[in-house]
């Protein structure tokens, strides 16, 4: 107990410098190297499961509350681009899964959650619920995550025109005002979610932890019960999960080195083709400017997103929209979907 609670100190220590050193996702990044280091140099005793549960859980909540009936009602206008996008995010997901599996890289479960559209932290927890490798997982995303936010945005800032003023918001529309019994609120969230997650573990719902609470909170923020998430939470979630994932990282279990550097190639190539080839064709279909719809299908995860939009003079609402939606189908609907690939393949 003593242990995990020093591993977790130190993981925050190691995520907060990282964050203060304005390091994009610094606070996941951190506490994920500081527990790979603690578990790989120092043997550590692993983070327990409660830690990745309570991380998935506020995940869950915070996915589900950043839509509002509001959000989907312009969504209507832009259903086809949506489907449009969601074809494509499916369509490389399995391309990308299946030329892991025949590279070699590692079992086709595995294969396939590594290229699930989703962010590092949800990802690689969600692999470790379907009983793939973890590590693998990680090592992917972690390539993608800095695909996404250092080389993805240079690419798309020289390579597209930019957007016209009247394709780009200021931004101003949009959150509303915590209310001031906000804190309370979230407690019944997390309350209800945890809920939600126990009663989606005791029926052995695949990713419950993540996908329950997520539901769970959706359904309460179309009902009118809003919340405004303090950023601290989102904090503490990256952290906990964070130093989950890192004691996950065994460098042992990655595969012969030729291997990695082909599976990391294959990812990064087929990433940057999708979000050149299906942004260029929602330009010609849709009327979306093409740095818009590079952006709507970048290999970072949709939190990322927000972090680097608006450094390359993109401030879109749809773009915001369609990030949420991506976070909700790569949380709720590519897992499953993968799951079911994998079996009947099998």
């Amino acid at each position: 107990m003593i242990q995990t609670a020093l591993t977790l100190a130190l993981c925050a220590m190691a995520g907060y410098l990282f964050h203060r050193r304005h390091v994009p996702a610094g606070m996941l990044i951190g506490a994920v190297l500081a527990s790979a280091v603690l578990t790989v140099g120092f043997h550590a005793a692993p983070v327990p499961d409660a830690a990745k549960n309570a991380a998935q859980i506020i995940a869950g909540a915070f996915i589900g509350c950043s839509a509002s009936r509001d959000d989907l009602r312009q969504l209507r206008s832009f259903w086809k681009p949506v489907l449009f996008i969601t074809g494509s995010l499916l369509l490389v997901n399995l391309a990308i899964g299946f030329l892991l599996f025949f590279a070699g890289y590692s079992d086709l479960l595995t294969c396939l959650v590594c290229a699930i559209p989703g962010g590092i932290s949800e990802t690689t927890l969600i692999a470790a619920d379907f009983g793939a490798d973890p590590s693998k997982v990680l090592l992917v995303h972690f390539c993608r995550l800095i695909v996404g936010l250092v080389v993805f945005p240079l690419v798309v800032e020289h390579c597209t025109a930019p957007m016209p003023a009247a394709s780009c918001s200021d931004g101003s529309g949009g959150t509303a005002a915590a209310p001031r019994n906000n804190l309370l609120r979230v407690a019944v969230v997390l309350a209800v979610t945890s809920l939600c997650a126990w009663g989606g573990i005791r029926l052995h719902i695949p990713a419950a932890a993540v996908l329950c609470p997520l539901i769970g909170a959706f359904l309460l923020n179309l009902a009118g019960f809003t919340v405004c998430f303090p950023g601290w939470l989102r904090r503490v979630a990256q952290v906990l999960s964070g130093a989950y994932i890192g004691c996950l990282l065994d460098p042992a279990r990655f595969g012969r080195p030729l291997t990695v550097f082909w599976a990391i190639l294959i990812t990064v190539v087929v990433l940057l083709t999708n979000a050149a080839f299906f942004g260029k064709w929602m330009e010609r279909l849709f009327g979306v400017p093409m740095r818009e719809g590079m952006l709507m299908l970048t290999p970072a995860g949709a939190s990322d997103m927000a972090l680097i939009s608006a450094d390359i003079g993109v401030h879109s609402p749809r773009l915001v929209l369609v990030q949420v939606y991506r976070l909700l189908i790569a949380t709720a609907l590519f897992p499953q979907i993968c799951l079911l690939v994998s079996r009947l393949f099998s």
